[in-house]
């Protein structure tokens, strides 16, 4: 399976918020695993995925 990279207003995009929300989210190291590439960040689809999976709440009904 090949991996598929997202830009940071992709990945933004696919959270539905900003990129500068990730841009915090990146300083306080709290965010999806990114890759730096010069001044670019990129993240591997599976690791966002995998970091929403992480948090999603299971509410009792």
């Amino acid at each position: 399976m090949e991996r598929r990279y997202l830009t940071t207003k992709e990945t933004a995009e696919l959270m539905r918020t900003t990129a500068g929300v990730l841009a915090n989210l990146r300083m306080r190291g709290e965010g999806p695993r990114y890759i730096k590439l010069d001044r670019k960040c990129l993240y591997d689809l599976r690791d966002v995925e995998s970091w929403l999976d992480r948090r999603r709440i299971i509410t009792v009904d």
